[in-house]
């Protein structure tokens, strides 16, 4: 059974481009909705609203935000999100031939809404997305809501308001509040409003939130990761020939460093495309980032909001801890609302990248899977320009014969053979590797051999009970795009 979701978004450009990108998954998933939002960054105004001299917001302050509430604030409009839909409505026939559940065209445009947007945690009513919200919310569907978080929290906030104005004061109320806290999960760029500790955290401190802020993987800032494969596949190079090629509607307005997009109601400071001294001045100059090169890899920095939701084999989604290719989280420790409660909040861990040279990094732990990534979003664009399967790449599968999950005991010897095909008959690799990061301390001394797609694990004598040691098994294809997909085994101690 698929996964459900909603999108939030404050319609930033590198929203745009998340938008387009996700939509070439589209099928992976059960999307059921397209919303508009605010947040510090863009907003549409409202007369008479006055900004307050502070803002509770506690991410994102490298980066100066002004404008009062009155008047539109870096506001791009709404009409954007029909024109990607009408740009995935030509590549949607080519798309359907090399994977089954895309959603029709017209099923978008039907969830595609408008949320609250007046400015900065606007809230002050009812709005058609956060109605879509509220009623998702409400349903009888017991599948886990995921709701993505692109901008502000201050649409899926007025939704939950609202269910709270409807039933707290029924005998419902206590049974239906532990029902939703349990059923939402939000996985945030952030927190680009102050919504979620002003009313979400307050009312609602059990809703897992999620913050995938992997800002210098797949954001702005990626021009910091070491050089390796990663990095390579968000250069002008793989752009260019690979994502920016002219085989894709939906790449074809996806946007890079100054490639001549104009961005509707950004400042010179945000044109990205269309300023030809931005290098200069956006706000990364200011940080001592490099100049970016014509069509580098501009931002999606909420991406990682769904990258964890989709199946790549990893079992993120049991428990955000285990990691996957949107990166390792933890749950933090601490946090609190103002009434004294535990905060369901998680956060990025760091995990070890190896460059190119052989140095080892501690740093954002989605570096290693960028160039996964990048190449299984490269031979989707292929998909929209191949009106036959048996054209373009498609990823392998996967499965470990003798399961995924064992408990074993200290000096035992675990025997895993990975069976790996590919639905273009290519040829496919199978690799093994201990993921130490995800796993217990013993796991350093875990001893693993691996050859021709069967690995031997040897649990280390000094392993307590209750350790877990995670073994990330690889396929590849071995030649093209060399795609890929994972099985995750975890060893739990006895």
């Amino acid at each position: 059974m698929k996964i459900r979701t909603i999108i939030t978004q404050d319609a930033e450009v590198d929203d745009q481009n998340s938008l387009r990108h996700f939509l070439f998954y589209a099928n992976e998933v059960e999307l059921q909705g397209i919303v508009q939002t605010s947040s510090k960054f863009h907003w549409i105004g409202v007369p008479g609203a006055v900004k307050p001299e502070k803002s509770k917001t506690v991410d994102f302050d490298f980066e100066e935000v002004s404008g009062p509430y009155d008047q539109p604030y870096r506001w791009p409009g709404t009409d954007w999100m029909f024109r990607v839909i009408d740009d995935y409505e030509k590549d949607y026939p080519n798309l359907s031939r090399h994977a089954e559940g895309y959603p029709t065209p017209d099923e978008l445009r039907s969830i595609t809404k408008v949320g609250n947007i007046g400015y900065e945690g606007e809230m002050e009513a009812a709005a058609e997305g956060s109605e879509l919200i509220r009623s998702r919310i409400l349903d009888d569907d017991d599948r886990t809501l995921y709701i993505q978080v692109w901008g502000g929290c201050n649409t899926i906030a007025r939704a939950l308001m609202d269910i709270q104005k409807e039933y707290e004061h029924t005998a419902e109320w206590p049974a239906l509040h532990e029902k939703i806290s349990k059923k939402v999960v939000l996985t945030a760029c952030g927190e680009q409003d102050e919504t979620y500790r002003s009313y979400i955290a307050e009312e609602w401190p059990g809703i897992q939130f999620v913050k995938t802020l992997q800002m210098r993987s797949y954001a702005y800032p990626w021009f910091v990761m070491p050089e390796g494969e990663s990095k390579d596949t968000l250069k002008s190079g793989f752009m260019k020939n690979h994502i920016m090629n002219g085989k894709s509607a939906l790449t074809d307005k996806y946007c890079t460093w100054l490639d001549g997009n104009y961005y509707e109601g950004e400042a010179m400071d945000s044109q990205f495309g269309a300023n030809p001294d931005i290098a200069s001045q956006w706000f990364g100059a200011k940080m001592g980032l490099p100049a970016p090169n014509l069509y580098d890899f501009l931002s999606e920095g909420d991406s990682p909001t769904f990258f964890c939701l989709f199946d790549w084999g990893f079992r993120t989604l049991e428990d955000f801890s285990f990691g996957g290719l949107a990166g390792r989280y933890h749950r933090v420790p601490g946090e609190t609302n103002s009434k004294g409660q535990s905060l369901n909040m998680w956060d990025v861990s760091e995990d070890a990248y190896t460059d190119r040279e052989g140095t080892v990094h501690m740093t954002e732990s989605m570096w290693p899977y960028v160039a996964d990534i990048q190449r299984d979003f490269a031979a989707r664009v292929d998909w929209a320009s191949k009106d036959s399967f048996d054209q373009a790449e498609h990823a392998p599968r996967l499965a470990i014969q003798e399961g995924l999950d064992f408990r074993l005991s200290p000096g035992a010897t675990l025997t895993l053979h990975g069976r790996a095909s590919s639905p273009d008959q290519r040829s496919v690799s199978v690799t093994f590797r201990i993921y130490g990061d995800a796993s217990a301390a013993c796991a350093k001394d875990a001893v693993i051999t691996a050859e021709n797609g069967t690995a031997e694990i040897t649990v280390p004598e000094n392993a307590v009970s209750g350790d877990q040691i995670h073994v990330v098994v690889k396929a590849q294809n071995d030649d093209g795009y060399r795609l890929t997909y994972y099985q995750q085994v975890i060893i739990t101690v006895k």
